[in-house]
């Protein structure tokens, strides 16, 4: 009966956990959108008719809270209203960061590749993924974070390969992050 409670009440700090993670992982501060984009690289190519753009070496992103940094960055934008609608970053590691809402602590993303799609809300990460909030982190070979569907999809090394012998997934839940 003991092994029952303490399984039910991991689950329920795991799920907790996992919809805490995804209800604020997308949410920037609502005036970051109204913030200028600062884009730093060694290269860079802007298709404004379709608001694409392509830039490599040493990039950094900023607008407002939200910063990317990256070895390659792909961004697409509203042509109209320069909102971004899909970004992919890929290094070694590219690195995410963004305040959901104010007074709350970052959410920092990082893996070979992050792609952040805001008007579905959804941040994926593959290749070494790490997700942190809180003092609280995932760690996988992917993440997947749905705000829509409250979702979060995590799969490890092992899950992929199928080798025993392959790393899993990783959570650390602080005391206190889940009531």
């Amino acid at each position: 009966m003991k092994s029952t409670d303490s399984k039910r009440r991991w689950r329920k700090a795991f799920i907790a956990t996992a919809v805490c993670l995804c209800s604020t992982a997308v949410l920037a501060l609502p005036e970051d959108r109204n913030q200028p984009m600062t884009i730093q690289a060694d290269q860079g190519a802007f298709r404004s008719g379709s608001g694409e753009a392509h830039f490599q070496g040493n990039v950094h992103l900023k607008q407002g809270s939200l910063e990317v940094w990256a070895d390659t960055l792909d961004v697409t934008r509203d042509p109209a209203t320069g909102i971004i609608e899909f970004l992919e970053a890929r290094g070694e590691p590219a690195r995410y960061q963004e305040q959901p809402n104010v007074g709350e602590p970052l959410i920092r993303v990082e893996g070979q590749r992050i792609e952040y799609r805001p008007q579905q809300d959804i941040i994926i990460t593959e290749g070494g993924g790490r997700l942190e909030q809180n003092d609280s982190e995932i760690q996988a070979e992917y993440i997947q974070y749905n705000l829509v569907e409250e979702t979060l999809s995590v799969r490890s090394v092992r899950s992929q390969t199928e080798n025993p012998e392959a790393p899993q997934a990783t959570w650390v839940i602080q005391p206190g992050a889940v009531d």
